[in-house]
């Protein structure tokens, strides 16, 4: 089977192959039969794990289909899903009529996409990029669309615990990451359809002798062709896009612990930068203990 060719029946594919499979690969077509999305919007790891098997098992049954990767068997899912619902387009989508029930069928999502990535990420790996944020003369962190806005979360984090990081601005990824070499730090985020721009900007930053740390989606990802140290993210959702939450609690994770390590310090610079914000404030904004409340001071004159 070529990319170029046209998408086949893959429901009656399934269904011809089916008994002949091994337990393993039944077990994923079961999954995708009883999904009524037919598994279009699951990422490898998702389908493995509704479907109780290895990620191997999944690459199995795409190949005994003929495909040769799983985007592949992924876009002919897509296609028959769409040739079956002839869903309507975004603008034209109905906005759901029960709120609150499709809050909370998202945070169970992102719950699934939290627990998912704590299974992923290697401990020693996640320990190795803390050192490198923390030890790196300069931090750029860049990435394009979603993957933009995931580099300014990070980037405030980390600046607000004392590790100042840059976000770079999608139109200015070749000069900013000229001006790194040996003893900065470039992370690089990005997640499918990845951009073209963020592979160059990773490529040419390698070249030059700076370390690479890349937040992506899978272990895969081509950005871990340029890679030190490569950190999974959960974030495939229902609707394609990337969920924000799993990335932002890493980003979170980071500053908590990257700012604990200089608390007198991190302390101080909170204190420095409430004085010079304060008249621009309504109230103060350091952090305050857990459980204590908050009380506004009374306007004066």
């Amino acid at each position: 089977m070529t990319a170029s060719a046209p998408n086949p029946d893959i429901q009656a594919r399934l269904a011809e192959v089916y008994q002949d499979l091994p337990d393993a690969q039944r077990a994923v077509a079961d999954a995708l039969k009883n999904d009524p999305h037919l598994g279009a919007f699951w990422g490898i790891e998702v389908l493995a794990e509704r479907s109780g098997v290895s990620v191997g098992s999944v690459m199995r049954l795409a190949r005994r289909l003929d495909y040769r990767g799983f985007n592949e068997f992924r876009n002919a899912l897509r296609a028959a899903y769409s040739a079956r619902t002839n869903p309507p387009q975004p603008s034209s989508m109905p906005l759901p009529a029960d709120l609150f029930g499709t809050l909370a069928d998202v945070v169970e999502r992102y719950s699934e996409h939290l627990q998912r990535m704590i299974r992923m990420v290697d401990h020693q790996t996640l320990d190795a990029a803390a050192k490198a944020l923390l030890e790196a003369r300069h931090r750029v962190v860049l990435g394009r669309g979603v993957s933009h806005v995931m580099s300014l979360i990070l980037g405030f984090y980390l600046t607000q615990a004392g590790v100042p990081t840059i976000a770079a601005l999608p139109s200015d990824f070749s000069n900013q990451a000229a001006n790194l070499g040996p003893g900065d730090l470039l992370v690089v985020i990005g997640f499918q359809p990845y951009s073209r721009e963020t592979l160059e900007a990773a490529a040419f930053a390698r070249q030059n002798g700076v370390r690479i740390l890349a937040l992506t989606d899978r272990v895969d990802s081509p950005l871990a062709a340029h890679a030190d140290l490569l950190l999974p993210v959960s974030s495939e959702d229902l609707l394609f896009s990337c969920s924000l939450t799993s990335f932002a609690a890493l980003a979170h994770a980071f500053a908590i612990v990257l700012a604990a390590r200089d608390q007198p310090g991190t302390l101080k610079r909170l204190k420095a930068a409430e004085h010079v914000a304060r008249p621009l404030f309504v109230d103060a904004w350091l952090p305050v203990q857990a459980g204590t409340i908050r009380r506004s001071r009374s306007p004066k004159g």
